[in-house]
């Protein structure tokens, strides 16, 4: 039967495409059940395709497949690298999910390598096979490495339908683009395509900062809705067709109504850049469709530093490679001494998790930071490096419900190692691991291949880190309650009173 189908499709383009289709189901399969996870920041991608290619066996096709193609089309040989389409998302309904509220579903990088995963599926663990139904109704067992005759034939029938019958012409490119993007976003949040634009800015986060999509929002209570007020031009959001006085009702899996802040809102428009925000959006209470814009606009971010009766602030807005370069100079720019630090990772939506340990190792002796484990179990501890410069210094964290990944690890790692007392509210709750996978030169796939534990065990995805002391009240004074907390903690004696000398030689 996959063979009639096959042959019914003439169009050699199409046939190529499906080829493609099928070996990039295979290697992107294989790539998950084998991707090595260290902790190491982004390197620049290989700089041509010959060499993803040569370090990708692509020649142990299973049967089933390889006799398909055969069929198809003798001749053609299509590698993985030919499709080269845009990122294009379909039109999408309302999502639900009321427990969600927070960071930036894009948040947390944590990329471990761009270097591709090595699929060879003679290597490859033996894993459980799952049952597939043919059209005979016989159950058909098929390995974890291949694809089902029947899955091929399902896919074949539907992209037929939709280029004979849908509404206006829809280009194969378009099809396929759509197909890999939605088989990503359907495995988690963080899981996504990256098209040219999206995978360079990316790479370029670890020496960059956060991204934006180029509009203010407000809560209109006349319309009981979230309206764009502005929408920048030439801004990402622009670009992505969104005007001025549309409505905005869905952020990721984040239902808007009016019990939402503007900071809320903000912070969920906001992430790293290079990642998406999925909006659903509507003109004036016309038909909500699907809208997916990348956060292509930097906003600098300083990490900022003051010192408050002898207290000093640190606030650290992402982690990034440079981060305990950026952390010194803050220090050093107070140019005075202090006997206590605050670390304000609040709205901190995470980054690059070397970064937090780099951070947590100047306060720390050979401790675990966290415990990376992925679908074979614990296949990392990751600990605090060199010899801690201020092992000594009182130290408390400030965080807030938008503090995300790196920032979670880092708050609680401190906190379990009793380094430090953490404020605020519980954190968001974002512990996966996401690797960089380049389908050629210019496109990659970003992918959750672990999550993370904190330095006891304790699973911090969907969990967050809850603070030692809860404030509460409006946000703008919980630095003071911090200070005001502090001061009362030093009269009883709880922290060490020793100055930390005027820093000048971090």
């Amino acid at each position: 039967m996959v063979t009639q189908r096959l042959k019914s499709l003439s169009n050699p383009t199409f046939k190529r495409h499906i080829i493609a289709l099928a070996l990039w189901g295979i290697g992107s399969l294989g790539y998950a059940a084998n991707r090595p996870t260290v902790s190491a920041p982004v390197k620049p991608p290989v700089t041509s395709a010959a060499s993803v290619a040569a370090k990708t066996n692509k020649t142990a096709l299973k049967p089933a497949i390889t006799q398909a193609i055969a069929v198809a089309n003798p001749a053609i040989a299509v590698p993985i690298s030919a499709v080269n389409a845009p990122n294009a998302v379909p039109d999408g309904a309302d999502y639900d999910n009321s427990t969600d509220d927070g960071a930036d579903d894009g948040g947390e990088v944590d990329i471990t390598s761009t270097t591709p995963m090595v699929t060879n599926p003679a290597t490859q663990p033996n894993l459980d096979t799952q049952p597939i139904a043919p059209a005979s109704g016989q159950i058909q067992q098929v390995a974890l490495g291949a694809v089902s005759p029947v899955t091929v034939e399902k896919f074949v029938k539907m992209i037929d339908i939709i280029r004979q019958n849908y509404v206006t012409n829809v280009d194969d490119e378009s099809l396929f683009a759509n197909a890999m993007a939605g088989t990503l976003a359907g495995l988690d949040p963080y899981s996504e395509y990256l098209d040219a634009n999206a995978f360079e800015n990316l790479r370029l986060f670890t020496e960059g900062d956060i991204g934006s999509i180029g509009v203010s929002v407000s809560f209109h209570a006349d319309v009981d809705s979230w309206v764009f007020d502005d929408v920048l031009p030439n801004s990402p959001a622009a670009k992505a067709g969104i005007q001025r006085g549309n409505y905005l009702h869905q952020i990721n899996d984040n239902k808007l109504d009016s019990t939402r802040t503007p900071q809320d809102v903000d912070q969920l428009l906001t992430g790293i850049a290079g990642t998406t925000a999925r909006l659903l959006v509507s003109d004036k209470g016309r038909r909500k469709h699907l809208v997916v814009v990348q956060r292509t606009l930097v906003q600098q971010q300083a990490m900022s530093s003051k010192i408050i009766n002898g207290v000093a602030v640190v606030q650290i807005p992402v982690f990034q490679n440079n981060t305990q370069q950026q952390f010194l100079m803050a220090l050093t720019k107070l140019n005075q001494p202090f006997n206590v630090l605050v670390l304000d990772l609040r709205n901190n939506p995470g980054g690059v998790l070397s970064a937090a340990n780099d951070i947590a190792s100047l306060f720390m002796n050979d401790k675990v930071v966290v415990q990376i484990k992925n679908r074979q179990g614990i296949q990392e501890v990751m600990r605090t490096h060199d010899k801690a410069q201020f092992a000594d210094l009182p130290l408390v964290v400030l965080q807030n419900r938008y503090s995300a990944s790196a920032a979670e690890v880092l708050a609680s790692t401190l906190q379990n190692n009793q380094r430090a007392k953490v404020y605020g509210e519980t954190s968001y709750g974002k512990g996966s691991i996401q690797s960089i996978v380049p389908i050629n030169d210019n496109e990659a796939v970003k992918l959750t291949v672990a999550h993370y534990y904190s330095s006891k065990g304790d699973k911090i995805d969907g969990v967050g880190v809850k603070p030692d002391v809860t404030l509460t009240g409006a946000e703008t004074s919980w630095q003071d309650q911090v200070l005001a907390d502090l001061q009362t903690t030093k009269r009883s004696n709880q922290f060490l009173l020793k100055p930390t000398p005027t820093p000048q030689s971090f």
